[in-house]
């Protein structure tokens, strides 16, 4: 499988989802492109920096977030 350059995220943040847990969200790519949401495997994992070069930056709005566990 071919990857993508590495990027940075532009947003960073920490979304409130009860009163005790908080799930960490990242925004990549084109603010402006078509939106998509990447799930990584779980519970256990994490986000990786890899899984934001498997989409186009230059089309895609990149959503990852922490799964809880």
């Amino acid at each position: 499988m071919e990857l993508f350059p590495p990027i940075k995220p532009f947003n960073t943040f920490s979304l409130k989802v009860s009163e005790l847990h908080t799930i960490y969200v990242e925004q990549a790519g084109n603010q402006q492109g078509q939106p998509v949401v990447f799930l990584h495997g779980g519970p256990g994992g994490g986000l990786e920096p890899i899984y934001k070069q498997y989409f186009n930056p230059q089309k895609y709005h990149i959503i990852l977030f922490d799964q809880r566990g």
